[in-house]
């Protein structure tokens, strides 16, 4: 089993969260590499990584490696042509779309993570997945809001997927030249894109994408959202899951992923998945790591949109709504 992530050093303890929770439920598979695509990871860092996988050693074969992408946004810089901008996320996401050029020539397929998730359940299901003819599979994001669905022309019934978590057929992916087919949207853009490298996968993979069960990357806010609330703001999603699997994924998710602003590494948050996190921080190097202060109030408003959100959906898609249009705002005069 093959898994990929990418981080840069300020994430490196909630990629160690991460690969320590894949580890700890995954205890069966006889061989597990976990390769890193790192930008700029400090030595005690990557001293920290490896020691994790000493920790699991008896379980079988046990390997993480950080693969050192050295001066990676000045590369991409040179690599896209024109100055980079990866709107509000860091360059180091963009990263997962070169993913399949810096890994081992023996790596099939990959399950790619985000670094701020955490599995809960054994990944072999998922990366035993027959992908049907599909580059990938991902798992719908129907909260995405209808006007990046219309900037990257995906009409109708066509979904729209979270790059969170991918399970990846590398030959398929090189064999269709998707990374250049990045490289020339993103040009073709100029890079300026709402979510930067998710939505240029969205676009680039139309109609290539396998949907997963939603279990597989859950949104920590989705506990307050009933399968009917997102049907009624996205359509579509009622095409491609089904009520009783979204309830399952959403009591029992495979994996939680901490989107959005309430996550689990801030004092005062009110995550609903914040102890599975604090779980397997207890078990890495990073144990105790205090939690980041200073976001108090916001996130206890954030809170208390969420309970409105369980009860009032719409007022959710309202607020949502008027906080793209400040993004899109700064995003554009930017």
């Amino acid at each position: 089993m093959t898994i990929v992530y990418n981080c840069d050093d300020s994430y490196a303890v909630h990629t160690a969260v991460s690969i320590t929770s894949v580890f700890e439920n995954n205890r069966r598979e006889p061989e597990i590499r976990v390769f890193i695509l790192g930008n700029r990871i400090s030595g005690a860092s990557k001293e920290k990584l490896a020691e994790i996988a000493g920790r699991y050693a008896e379980d079988g074969i046990r390997r993480i490696e950080v693969i050192e992408l050295e001066e990676f946004e000045a590369a991409l810089k040179l690599l896209f042509g024109q100055e980079l901008d990866a709107g509000r996320f860091t360059v180091t996401a963009l990263a997962r779309i070169f993913a399949p050029q810096h890994l081992p020539d023996d790596v099939e397929r990959y399950i790619y993570l985000d670094c701020d998730t955490v599995v809960r359940k054994s990944l072999h299901g998922l990366f035993e997945t027959d992908l049907d003819g599909n580059i990938c599979g991902m798992a719908a994001e129907p909260t995405i809001y209808p006007e990046v669905r219309a900037y990257l022309e995906l009409t109708g019934d066509m979904p729209y997927f979270n790059t969170g978590m991918m399970l990846v057929d590398r030959m398929a992916w090189e064999e269709a030249g998707i990374t250049a087919a990045c490289v020339d949207y993103y040009r073709s853009k100029k890079g300026r894109l709402p979510f930067s490298d998710q939505d240029i996968v969205n676009f680039v993979l139309k109609g290539k994408v396998m949907p997963l069960w939603q279990g597989w990357d859950l949104f920590a806010n989705y506990h307050y959202r009933s399968f009917e609330s997102l049907v009624m703001q996205a359509p579509w999603y009622g095409i491609i899951a089904d009520k009783e699997g979204y309830e399952r994924a959403r009591k029992d998710p495979a994996m939680v992923h901490y989107s959005g602003d309430e996550r689990p590494w801030f004092n005062g948050n009110f995550n609903p998945w914040r102890q599975e996190y604090e779980k397997y921080l207890a078990m890495t190097p990073w144990a105790g790591t205090p939690k980041i202060r200073g976001k108090e109030f916001h996130l206890f408003l954030y809170h208390l949109m969420n309970l409105v959100t369980s009860v009032f959906p719409r007022a959710r898609v309202w607020i949502s709504g008027r906080y793209y249009q400040n993004y899109k705002k700064r995003f554009e005069s930017a």
